[in-house]
Order: structure tokens, then sequence, then C-alpha cells
């Protein structure tokens, strides 16, 4: 986690925009998940699975994945999925991961049915972008609960879930602030 936080939500898409939150800040939460499936992104701790074509990190190599330098990939995408090993996926299914890969949001709704997955992710230099869908709020709420640190300030879970409003904390100190997909005009006034 950087130090600071911006984030807001989207309730009717089921997604959060946040600056400050790194891959390795996912750990905790994903260490109840089987992998992850790499949607975008050239990881050296990951697999090739050749029925989906796409590149997949178990369980057990997601330490080795965060330790990378995942923000000189660019951008990244990301989902998890729930079983020991990567699921076996359908057409359909990988249709919808090449596609959010390349449009950066869901092709029907968060979750691919084949991955079961809670979270899908799109990165732009891990930490400085993110836009995170996911399945159900109580996966988002306990990853938060999880990540933030109180020196950053303390969060309101509830505005957050409702999305009235953009957040800011940095220092102890939380800030309403504009709900914006351009993070560099957020970034360039508050640091």
């Amino acid at each position: 986690m950087r130090n600071y936080l911006y984030i807001w939500h989207d309730p009717d898409q089921q997604m959060l925009v946040a600056s400050g939150i790194e891959f390795g800040d996912f750990l905790p939460t994903l260490g109840e998940a089987g992998g992850v499936l790499l949607l975008k992104g050239d990881a050296a701790a990951a697999q090739y699975d050749a029925p989906s074509g796409l590149q997949h990190v178990s369980q057990m190599q997601l330490a080795a994945l965060a330790r990378e330098d995942m923000a000189s990939w660019g951008s990244h995408a990301w989902a998890d999925y729930q079983d020991a090993a990567l699921p076996p996926l359908g057409d359909m299914d990988v249709a919808e991961a090449v596609f959010f890969a390349h449009r950066g949001r869901a092709l029907r709704r968060p979750r691919i049915p084949g991955l079961g997955n809670r979270f899908l992710a799109y990165a732009h230099d891990d930490g400085w972008y993110l836009k995170l869908f996911y399945s159900a709020w109580d996966d988002v709420a306990q990853l938060l609960a999880g990540i933030v640190p109180a020196a950053l300030g303390t969060l309101d879970m509830q505005g957050l879930q409702q999305g009235d409003a953009g957040y800011w904390l940095r220092q102890g100190v939380v800030q309403a602030e504009v709900r914006t997909h351009d993070i560099d005009s957020v970034l360039n006034r508050r640091l």
C-alpha cells in the first residue's frame, strides 16, 4: 500500500477505482483463492495454460508474483479463481477474460462463470491506477479492512458502498474527492 489512498465506488457497475493499492496488498485476501488467471501481463511466476491460451499463477506462487516488478509491465489484468487448480474454461469464459484484458471492463458481469472469481482487476503501473470489479461487496469490505492502515485514516465504508463520493486518505486525514478515472488530475493536486 502506498502512503495514500484515493478510492471511489460505482455500485451499478460493481466497480472500485483506486490509486494506492498494489497487487501485493491483495495477498491476504487471495490466500483463500486457488490462484489468479493473468489476463494481461507477463510474469516469471506464471504457468501457461494451453487450453485457454492464458497464463495463471497458483496460490503457492502468488507471493513470488507480488515480488515481481509489475509496475514495469505497464498495464496488467487478472481474475482470481477458487479451485486448487485452474478450472477448465469454456469458450465464453475465455472470450470474457480476453475482452476484459483489452477493454478494462466486464463483457457481461464481473464474475466469469468458469472461474468463480471474486475479483476482476485492471491496473496500470501497479499501485497508480486500479479498476477493481467484484462479485460480492463483502469481499471488497474484507479486502479493504485488511489493507487500509489506520495511519491513512478511517474509510467510511457505508458511504463508499453507496457510491456517494470519492475519498482521499493520507496521514490520518480523510477528505471527500471527485470521482474520476483521471488519476493524474487527483494526484497532481494532492501529492
